[in-house]
């Protein structure tokens, strides 16, 4: 057990040497505190790894030479497995801010072809070759120590020395397992004791988080029924509506329907758009944008239409993964805990208001364009109930200019379709609600080697993400450039957002708040009649579907979590929701202030700065409590309301 703790600990050294640079404003002196608290986890996992073998050398004193060798086989493969998972989490860190955890179990799927992808996104993305040394070589010198114990003993323990033995193992087992004697078994909260969250990362184990997150998985929706506690579902659902209608709007069968009603049209294009693009683009990140203040110079196609329409530079996707970011974008609908992937649960079988759906009710032809497989994530067999009426996928592309290994046709590729079909819709004077989601910008950066296109080598080991950003520019502006070429361009509206970001230190907040935050444009010169702005009111991805609603001036029913940005006051500060897949903390953010929230710990209350470079404020939650009980309020009723809607099937009554 003694020799899981050194390696746990050694292998934390490993993480936090690899992942300096995500440190903030961490120091050596909290680095080492973590690793003191962390040996209750390490503790707490080394136990479940050696108690079974422990208590096989009780009472199988002088096995057989065979039983010994099946008993060390399995002890050795269970070895290379947690060493391998723990190496592999260096990578896995760098990524996304976050130990292994319920996300790790996110990527992998029934499906072989998905898992094909997968697997090949790390072969092809990360330095396997290398790392796998490392675990071999560790390995070694593990099973090496490690060997003695599997040895046969000398003589003979009595039966009563054997049981009692037996009784003083399980107990000790027990408070190991429990981290301590405290009343509570220990919890992912007892790893947040300092204000970095990087230093609070360091503090868990990741194999302690894989087995808590199976484990919690296997209890069924634990921490969705821990926040129900947090206030009912009637005050909830008052308070939600509280926030989110906003002046004009009408109430649908209020005493079933948590948010279904119906808004008025807003004011700001002097024409309705005949048609609808909405174009969800793959971690697109607002760090990295121009427009936003970014200073790398990967942005200028982005950049120049941002110049023209209105952009929010203070929008925040729903969490850190596509599926979430489609869902909330299409559905207006927040990223639950216990319920990071409703489109491929049981509860994704009801009906939502989606935007594919309202605009189909309107007599527009609904279409989704996207590089991958529609199978991931159940997109097609998800948004096929929710109105969309044709995908273009993968297989779809018959003759490519460029193909990703592992993820499909190019974004330039995508794009051209998507001028195809447009253009057949609207020569048969058909208007069109075409959503378009990219692929390109994504891990391994496997990129299409274009003239002129030079590589940005400024961003240190940034600088694959930054070229991944770089190129999806440039097939936006390929796009872009072909659509104003259309009849249809002057009467069709755009919309842009990044699906999420990428996880980019410093770790903002406990929720990697910088890893969501994305741009938000909306883009018709011919309908805004030219008038273009930057707007700072904090939005959401839940905001897109009553915003477009709004600008089509669709007098049609939706139950958006969101709002519509063009009705809200100027001195609404704004709001948005977010929180990461796989982790249990949501965010609450108001105008320049986010509240972190948990079902079982004390929330944490900061004032935000998203400038270049971000900073968060210290805790303000001493300083001042009433603000942020206000915010904890708010954040309880969102995932309450949201989790009664969810869970009761009343995201949409039933469709004829």
């Amino acid at each position: 057990m003694m020799a899981w703790v050194v390696m746990f600990q050694l292998l934390r050294v490993l993480l936090v040497v690899a992942t300096w640079s995500h440190h903030g404003d961490a120091t050596v002196s909290l680095i080492g505190q973590a690793a003191l608290r962390g040996l209750r986890f390490d503790l707490g996992i080394a136990t479940w790894l050696t108690l079974p073998f422990a208590l096989w050398r009780v009472w199988r004193g002088s096995p057989a030479r065979w039983e010994r060798h099946i008993m060390f086989g399995i002890f050795a493969a269970m070895s290379l497995a947690g060493i391998f998972a723990l190496i592999a989490e260096v990578e896995f860190y760098k990524e996304f801010q976050m130990r292994l955890g319920p996300l790790a179990y996110e990527y992998f799927s029934t499906k072989a072809e998905h898992n094909a992808i997968v697997f090949g996104m790390v072969w092809h993305g990360y330095p396997v070759v290398r790392w796998t040394l490392v675990c071999l070589a560790l390995w070694a010198v593990f099973m090496w120590v490690t060997r003695r114990a599997f040895r046969p003993q000398i003589g003979t323990t009595p039966l009563a020395g054997r049981a009692v033995a037996t009784v003083l193992m399980t107990g000790a087992a027990v408070i190991g397992i429990r981290g301590g004697f405290q009343s509570t078994p220990l919890r992912w909260g007892n790893a947040y004791f300092s204000g970095n969250t990087y230093v609070n990362q360091m503090t868990g184990n990741g194999l302690w988080s894989l087995i808590d997150a199976a484990r919690s998985s296997s209890s069924g929706q634990k921490l969705a029924r821990q926040w129900k506690r947090r206030m009912p579902a009637e005050e909830a659902i008052q308070r939600v509506r509280e926030i989110v209608l906003l002046p004009g709007e009408t109430l649908v069968d209020p005493g079933k329907y948590p948010l279904l009603r119906v808004s008025p049209p807003n004011d700001a294009v002097v024409k309705r758009p005949r048609n609808v693009v909405l174009v969800l683009m793959e971690s697109f990140t607002a760090r990295f944008n121009g427009s936003i203040g970014a200073s790398f110079g990967a942005t200028p196609n982005f950049d120049a239409l941002a110049s023209e329409g209105i952009l929010f530079d203070r929008a925040f996707s729903v969490s850190t993964h596509t599926a979430q970011g489609v869902f909330a974008t299409l559905c207006s609908f927040p990223n639950l805990p216990d319920y990071d992937r409703p489109a491929k649960g049981s509860v994704g079988e009801q009906p939502f208001r989606t935007l594919p759906q309202i605009f189909k009710e309107n007599g527009f032809e609904t279409l989704f364009l996207y590089n991958g497989l529609f199978s991931w994530d159940n997109k097609e067999g998800f948004y096929r109930h929710q109105g969309v009426q044709r995908f273009i996928g993968q297989p779809d592309f018959k003759n490519p200019t460029f193909v990703d290994k592992d993820w499909g046709p190019c974004d330039f590729d995508v794009f051209n379709r998507a001028i195809e079909e447009f253009s057949d819709l609207a020569a048969n004077k058909k208007k069109f609600f075409g959503i378009i989601l990219t692929l390109s910008n994504h891990a391994p950066f496997d990129l299409p080697k274009v003239p002129g296109l030079e590589p940005i080598t400024t961003g240190g080991e940034q600088n694959k993400r930054l070229n991944g950003v770089h190129y999806a520019d440039w097939a936006l502006g390929q796009f872009m450039a072909s659509a104003r070429k259309q009849e249809w361009y002057d009467d069709t509206l755009f919309v842009f957002v990044g699906d999420h970001g990428f996880a980019i230190p410093p770790n903002l907040t406990e929720v990697d708040l910088l890893h969501m935050h994305v741009p938000l444009l909306f883009y018709a010169p011919a309908l805004f009649e030219g008038k273009h702005e930057v707007r700072h009111q904090a939005v959401g991805q839940l905001d897109i579907l009553p915003s477009i609603v709004g600008l089509a001036g669709l007098n049609t029913p939706h139950q958006a979590f969101g709002r519509d940005v063009f009705r809200m006051n100027a001195a609404d500060p704004g709001h948005a929701y977010v929180k990461r897949v796989g982790e249990p903390m949501p965010g609450w953010i108001e105008g320049n202030e986010i509240l972190v929230g948990s079902a079982e710990k004390t929330t944490r209350h900061y004032s935000l700065n998203l400038g270049f470079p971000p900073s968060a404020s210290e805790d303000l939650s001493a300083k001042r409590p009433e603000t942020t009980a206000r915010l904890e309020r708010e954040l309880d009723a969102f995932v309450v309301a949201g989790l009664h809607t969810l869970e009761r099937r009343l995201a949409s009554p039933k469709r004829e």
